[in-house]
């Protein structure tokens, strides 16, 4: 076996000791990441075949357009609250540190208030279904918490907590699905009910480990504009991921009808497995991230980010073959023999994964030195092609119409990501003398 780079080996040793640094100081700890994160996954791939067995393509396919809606809160979340947070807090010591949490958990409960009382009304009046508006309206509120608190412990170096409120959530979950399944009193707005009620329990068993806060009213105006001034692109990156994740299925299900939906869905959630190794990193990369430039500048963070995307391609591109050959069996045994004429969706699916994984590295980056304004300009950009070719792709070839455009829209965002990072930190390295030398080819 040929050996590494030496500069590459250098990255690997210096991820690896950034790593044992984190977990020694009880930071985001990337092991009992990794075995959330892969709790999480399957409890959710469970989920899903539970709602699809109990309610039929139909009702789920129903479920599913609910839950886009709160899907598209937790991505507005992630860009106005939690991904600064989840770099900015890190880097912070002290009183300073305690104060800047205190100031994020208003902003939190500020928003958690507005998207469920959007997500409520908007559903009831879309359906003509008040029930049906006020379980998404909950179960949003339950989740949108339950999450941001998960990511806040890991911000806070607490990953043991993570893992308990995760295993907690999701065994109600799932334990209360199946009971519901078997008593065949399952149906969408039960489903939501269960969801709400599993993270709320969660949330609540969080709340002692929160860690110390201080309230600082003095620097709520300068917290709330450093966390704008990343977030106000960072949100729109958001709500552009959303219409190119969502957007698609939205408009198939109009063209095609809403089982299709359903359809989609069941295949997405085999890829559940997939999200695993994203998730874990997202918890990991970004505060190792924002500490390494916070106590070493460049040098500190590109080794990071080169090699986060050098084992996300790599591991990426196995993980795509072994689905490709596994996903008929998959879909078989999870959903049954009538969605496996579908099973070269996932195949498809599975192309946006590595390719995925390196644009996460750069965005770790631009995260990192708070320039978010380039990621929002990468995914807009990739978003607009994307409504541009998204209905004439569907109407004319239907769901390969769907996936080629996807897989065509994560391949720009990725090109862009990579120019804009590579001028910025030219730019910065110009200011730095002492950093030059370090900009990858």
């Amino acid at each position: 076996m040929p050996a590494l780079p030496r500069d590459l080996r250098g990255d690997l040793r210096t991820l690896a000791g950034a790593g044992r640094s984190a977990l020694a100081r009880g930071g985001a700890g990337p092991v009992l990441s990794l075995a959330d994160q892969a709790l999480v996954s399957a409890c959710n791939f469970a989920t899903t075949i539970v709602l699809a067995h109990a309610l039929g393509l139909e009702a789920f396919g129903l479920f599913s357009t609910a839950w886009i809606a709160v899907l598209l809160t937790v991505s507005l979340q992630l860009g106005l609250v939690v991904c600064p947070m989840a770099s900015i807090g890190p880097g912070l010591r002290g009183e300073s540190g305690h104060a800047y949490y205190g100031i994020v958990l208003v902003h939190e409960a500020g928003f958690v208030a507005l998207a469920a009382t959007a997500v409520g009304t908007g559903l009831s009046l879309t359906f003509g279904d008040l029930t049906l508006g006020l379980s998404t309206g909950a179960a949003c509120a339950a989740h949108l918490a339950q999450d941001f608190t998960r990511r806040y412990l890991f911000a806070r170096g607490r990953p043991q907590a993570v893992f308990g409120i995760d295993a907690l959530n999701q065994g109600v979950k799932l334990a209360a699905l199946v009971t519901l399944s078997r008593m065949q009193a399952l149906s969408p707005v039960t489903a939501l009910q269960v969801i709400a009620a599993s993270a709320a329990l969660s949330w609540l068993c969080a709340i002692p480990f929160r860690g110390a806060l201080a309230w600082r009213p003095g620097l709520f105006r300068e917290v709330t504009g450093r966390q704008w001034h990343s977030g106000r692109w960072l949100v729109l990156t958001g709500l552009m991921q959303w219409l190119i994740g969502y957007g698609g299925l939205l408009v198939a299900g109009a063209l095609l009808g809403v089982t299709l939906i359903g359809v989609l869905r069941a295949a997405q959630s085999i890829l559940g497995m997939l999200n695993l190794v994203r998730d874990a990193l997202e918890n990991t990369v970004p505060p190792i991230a924002g500490r390494a430039l916070a106590e070493r500048g460049l040098n500190g963070l590109l080794p990071v980010i080169v090699v986060t995307a050098t084992i996300g391609f790599a591991g990426g591109l196995t993980t795509t073959g072994l689905l490709a050959v596994s996903g008929k069996s998959l879909l078989a045994l999870a959903f049954g023999p009538d969605i496996v004429a579908y099973a070269w969706v996932v195949a498809w699916y599975s192309l946006l994964f590595p390719v995925s994984l390196v644009s996460f590295a750069q965005i770790c980056a631009f995260r990192a030195i708070e320039r978010t304004g380039s990621v929002f300009a990468a995914t807009a950009s990739a978003a607009c092609l994307n409504l541009a070719l998204i209905y004439p792709a569907v109407r004319w070839f239907g769901i390969e119409g769907l996936l080629g455009v996807a897989i065509m829209t994560e391949v720009m965002v990725c090109l862009v990501l990579a120019g804009l990072l590579r001028r910025e930190l030219r730019a910065r390295l110009a200011e730095s003398p002492a950093e030059r030398g370090l900009l990858p080819a």
